[in-house]
């Protein structure tokens, strides 16, 4: 039987749609978005929360884009008649995160990715953010020296949470080489771009992906990043490392923002690592929250006005 929706807007049959689908990873990702989108509303709406959809592109194009409204709905808690809302963006994990440029094809390579993480004493939350903050410091000085009479903006990372990594492999391996003898014991396909795409590679990274290439409005620093003030709380979809569409939660004003751009998020944000046959479920800390109502409880989100312009009325 003819799906008449796929017939109407696609001149195809079912079969000719998946088969075409198969061979689009970027169609693929724009629908994998799209149903994020839907399940987010359906959540939100099941928490008692009023959802009205932000359009994409309003009339005028990006320059028609209000800058506190690049997300994707404006909520409000049902009730409250209040005209203050927060934007919430939708968002999925990176598909290509532990394969990109060959990154873990190797038991040497995720040997070292892993290592660093683990067992590195000098990698604490306190170099952490001591080395974020010295590389702010350079970029406040080349931009206050190129904007005489200026102030840069300030640097607010948490120190118990700082920098674009969070994860827990706690209590996973004993030593160095307890994790080494475990990533040398794994088959060789646990080292391949079919095995991290089907999720059955060495580890899992659930990493964000955010690219939008924005300017800072007070700095006028150029990065491929949100700004912070984009949206007040992203939601991320772990659908394509966990196999559930189950969504996690920041704030952009909690989480550890660019240090060159205190204006922008980082692109990328680590959420958690799984790890074959040892750790199959993620483990969601600070900045992260696995329920919205925690999220925005606990972190304080600054409410805004909606702009009656960038609803989608659809």
């Amino acid at each position: 039987m003819v799906d008449e929706n796929i017939l109407k807007h696609f001149g195809v049959d079912e079969r000719i749609f998946l088969e075409a689908l198969k061979l689009s990873p970027s169609a693929q990702g724009y629908i994998a978005g799209a149903i994020s989108e839907v399940l987010l509303k359906d959540y939100l709406e099941a928490k008692g929360y009023e959802v009205i959809r932000i359009k994409e592109k309003p009339s005028g194009g990006n320059k028609a884009k209000n800058y506190e409204a690049r997300g994707d709905f404006y909520i409000r808690k049902q009730g409250n008649k209040a005209d203050k809302w927060l934007v919430i963006e939708s968002k999925g994990l990176k598909s290509n995160s532990e394969f990109r440029g060959s990154k873990l094809d190797s038991p040497e390579k995720v040997f070292k990715f892993l290592k660093v993480r683990v067992f590195n004493e000098s990698k604490t939350k306190k170099t952490t953010y001591q080395r974020g903050y010295a590389t702010y410091l350079k970029a406040k000085g080349k931009w206050e020296q190129k904007n005489p009479g200026k102030k840069f903006l300030g640097f607010s990372w948490n120190k118990n949470f700082p920098g674009p990594e969070s994860y827990n492999l706690d209590k996973i391996w004993s030593s160095e080489d307890n994790l080494k003898e475990w990533v040398y014991s794994l088959d060789k396909s646990s080292f391949t771009e079919q095995a991290y795409r089907n999720v059955d590679g060495a580890i899992a990274i659930l990493e964000t992906h955010q690219p939008s290439k924005r300017v800072g409005i007070k700095t006028g620093i150029d990065q491929a990043a949100p700004l912070v003030y984009d949206f007040n709380i992203m939601s991320v979809d772990l659908f394509l490392r966990t196999g559930r569409h189950e969504f996690v939660f920041m704030n952009s004003q909690e989480i550890s923002h660019s240090p060159t751009s205190p204006e922008h998020l980082y692109q990328n944000y680590i959420i958690d690592i799984l790890v074959k046959g040892k750790k199959n479920r993620p483990i969601v800390q600070q900045p992260w929250y696995l329920d919205v109502e925690d999220c925005i409880t606990q972190t304080k989100p600054i409410y805004r006005p909606i702009d009656r312009t960038q609803i989608d009325n659809r």
